[in-house]
């Protein structure tokens, strides 16, 4: 009896066995782990270019596609890096690779249990621009530099990268108002350092009110560094301008015509500016001031001494109330003081004398 029980207990033991071994999975049926992703992407620089790597220069943006393939504006995702996973639901999009602002587009579709692995071609160059102001000056750091090919379009300030397409490109260098111009030819993968020349100085514009006098301090004053040829209706295209003395204005190389103007008084002066060079210009107003206090006058005006045919006076410069003050040239005028119609005061006329570098002072009686 005991080898009996010892018998049936065997078999339990068996049985218990062949149970577990039918409940765990075989290796060949164990259920393997899903991918964690299913789009990993690439990128060069130019067909048959080393890839650009965890280069963070480069932006992925995924967008789903229409029934045509073609891009809508629904996005699904994107990282800088040129290389990096994803993981995205079947279906078809198009993906958006830009190195700085150049771009480029891929369609490519993700299937179920696959990986999609979508590829860009940038055929694109690394252009640094140089610029300067003449070839043997330094590296002018407040130029912008516009670079265009069809519709791409990036600037740089000063020496600085950028990612360009390969083909003719069209850089536009400013300093101001001074302009340049280049077209390059640009191939991909290259590595090109650029110099370019924008031919421009700064001119410093002061100005005395007599020849070795005083000199003008008033912000008042206004300097315009126009064009050196006049225009068919004898005017100057006005290149730059500031107000107030000893101010840089930028400006192109070559001849130009400084205009002052403070209060009723202009002068003209032509110079030169050279490429890569200060320029300063010292202008003489042959000016002085009038001041004129008139108590209880409703308005003050200067007019010319003399009068035309029809007996009238040219006005020169004028305001409401007892004072006023006009920067004006040498020589003689006529001050007109009026008053409120209320007080039955009439009107008066007195002369008054300016001269260069001097301040008159002239006091209306009541």
């Amino acid at each position: 009896m005991g080898s009996m029980m010892r018998t049936a207990s065997f078999s339990m033991h068996v049985v218990s066995a062949v149970l577990l071994v039918t409940a765990l999975p075989s290796p060949s049926r164990a259920q393997q782990p899903a991918p964690q992703f299913n789009v990993v992407t690439d990128a060069v620089l130019f067909d048959g270019g080393p890839s650009l790597g965890n280069s963070d220069k480069v932006r992925w943006d995924f967008y789903k596609a229409d029934r045509n393939g073609a891009r809508t504006d629904a996005n699904a995702g994107g990282s800088y890096d040129a290389t990096f996973e994803a993981k995205l639901p079947a279906g078809r999009y198009v993906g958006v690779a830009a190195l700085g602002n150049v771009t480029r587009e891929i369609p490519f579709e993700v299937k179920d249990g696959s990986v999609a692995r979508p590829k860009v071609n940038f055929d694109a160059a690394e252009l640094t621009v140089v610029p300067k102001r003449s070839p043997d000056s330094d590296v002018e750091t407040q130029t912008k530099t516009e670079i265009t090919k069809g519709d791409f379009k990036d600037s740089v300030y000063g020496q600085n990268t950028a990612f360009v397409p390969a083909g003719e490109v069209l850089l536009t260098g400013s300093i101001g108002p001074a302009r340049a111009q280049e077209t390059l030819a640009i191939k991909a993968g290259e590595k090109i350092s650029h110099e370019l020349v924008i031919p421009s100085g700064v001119v410093v514009a002061k100005a005395v009110y007599a020849q070795d006098g005083k000199a003008v301090e008033t912000d008042d004053i206004r300097f315009e560094a126009l064009s050196a040829k006049e225009t068919l209706d004898g005017t100057r295209q006005t290149i730059n301008g500031v107000y107030g003395t000893g101010k840089i204005m930028e400006m192109p190389a070559g001849d130009f015509v400084m205009r002052a103007r403070l209060g009723k008084v202009t002068v003209e002066q032509p110079f030169t500016v050279t490429a890569g060079k200060r320029s300063e210009i010292n202008i003489d107003l042959n000016a002085g001031v009038l001041a004129i206090t008139a108590p209880g006058a409703e308005r003050i005006d200067i007019v010319e001494t003399t009068k035309d045919l029809q007996g009238t006076q040219k006005e020169i410069s004028g305001r409401y109330g007892t004072r006023h003050q006009e920067t004006l040239h040498p020589g003689d005028y006529s001050v007109k003081v009026s008053y409120d119609e209320k007080s039955g005061r009439e009107p008066k006329e007195i002369k008054a004398t300016v001269k260069a570098a001097e301040r008159t002072e002239t006091n209306v009686p009541e």
